[in-house]
């Protein structure tokens, strides 16, 4: 593993051992997210008292929601030595990012330039020369957080086991699972986004990849309580894919065509643009070039060097499917963190950090 690899966290155990390994193994880049997120907070006039007193009022929603999952950041915040309430937030960042954003106009939400941008891409086994699911992502985001980010490898003793790559301190974020589920996802935004006290998306995140089947991961999404708009591509390796467009009132879901699926950070099924406002696609327009030159690179027959392909192309640069860091409105910056790679069948994942500064994969093994 390189020096500039993200580091590979494991922990194993019940969740609140688990918890305190992982803080103590991650506690270094726990602590720097926490500076990043305190920086990011006051861009959005929010001060780092009122995002704590914000996690007081999550912290039992978290709990009600999965016990374990509250013990575990309680080990978290142990191993860390940090306040519970700090692992919360790392949690439920984007919930407090974007917290006051419903309370303004629409045309004010869209001139903050902050936004969550990612670029997906799937391609089934039908599509691909060697008969295996590949399910790849660009995450696009402040790019100090290649920084504060790890994988972590869960070794379970009651599911499947699981490796996902996070912020520091996050319980999911994308990742895959022994079971065969892999899972990515993308920023959507609509009018009913912010300001409302429910399960974060890497809990919600964090059961689909405990889920052993397919069918327990869509119900996971289908009967969850959304804070945030999020487009979630949850895959399995036997060759089925389906992407749920996630608002905090319906869900919509995608399948994939002629073996592939692609997603950026628009709405893409028609009940949702006939119901809401895409909010997202006002902040990075790009999204709509990005999503369709993505879905350009993944013609014939899909191997690894298509989706590294697709995954690297940078027209439009810096808003392009490989994002090059960019000063946005409001002071915030926004770049590709990492670009990943999956292949649950084999259990293999492949991850390149700051891929706008020359591009390297890492493999880790599940």
């Amino acid at each position: 593993m390189s020096d500039s690899a993200f580091p590979l966290v494991e922990v194993s155990g019940p969740p609140g051992e688990r918890g305190r390994q992982y803080g103590r193994q991650a506690g270094e880049r726990i602590a720097a997210g926490v500076k990043l997120y305190q920086d990011v907070f006051a861009t959005r006039g929010m001060t780092w008292n009122q995002a704590m007193q914000l996690a007081t009022e999550f912290a039992p929603q978290m709990g009600g929601y999965d016990p374990d999952m509250l013990a575990e950041m309680q080990g978290v915040a142990q191993g860390a030595e940090q306040p519970l309430e700090v692992i919360v937030i790392l949690n439920a960042r984007t919930e407090l990012t974007f917290w006051k954003d419903r309370n303004l106009p629409p045309d004010m939400i869209s001139a903050v330039g902050l936004q969550e941008d990612c670029t997906s891409v799937l391609a089934l086994p039908s599509a691909t020369r060697e008969g295996r699911l590949l399910h790849a992502q660009n995450w696009d985001w402040n790019p100090a957080c290649a920084d504060t980010s790890v994988v972590l490898k869960i070794h379970s003793n009651d599911g499947p086991d699981i490796m996902t790559f996070v912020e520091a301190g996050q319980l999911a974020r994308h990742g895959m699972n022994s079971s065969g589920i892999a899972l990515t996802a993308n920023g959507l935004q609509c009018e009913l986004d912010g300001g409302h006290i429910g399960v974060p998306n890497p809990l919600i995140r964090r059961r689909i990849l405990q889920a052993r089947t397919l069918a327990e991961a869509l119900d996971t999404v289908l009967n969850a309580d959304i804070t945030y708009s999020h487009a979630l591509t949850i895959s399995h390796s036997d060759g089925e894919a389906f992407c749920i467009e996630t608002t905090p009132q319906s869900r919509f879901w995608l399948e994939a065509e002629s073996g592939i699926m692609v997603h950026a950070n628009h709405f893409k099924s028609s009940a949702a643009l006939a119901k809401h406002n895409d909010i997202g696609l006002q902040r990075c327009p790009e999204s709509l070039y990005r999503d369709a030159r993505a879905r350009r690179h993944m013609q014939g027959l899909v191997d690894l060097d298509t989706i590294k392909s697709a995954l690297a192309d940078n027209w439009g640069s810096p808003d392009a499917v490989l994002r090059s860091p960019k000063l946005r409105e409001g002071g915030t910056v926004s770049a590709t963190v990492a670009s990943e790679i999956m292949d649950a069948a084999s259990g293999k994942m492949w991850l390149a950090p700051r891929p706008y500064l020359g591009i390297e994969y890492t493999e880790y093994s599940l």
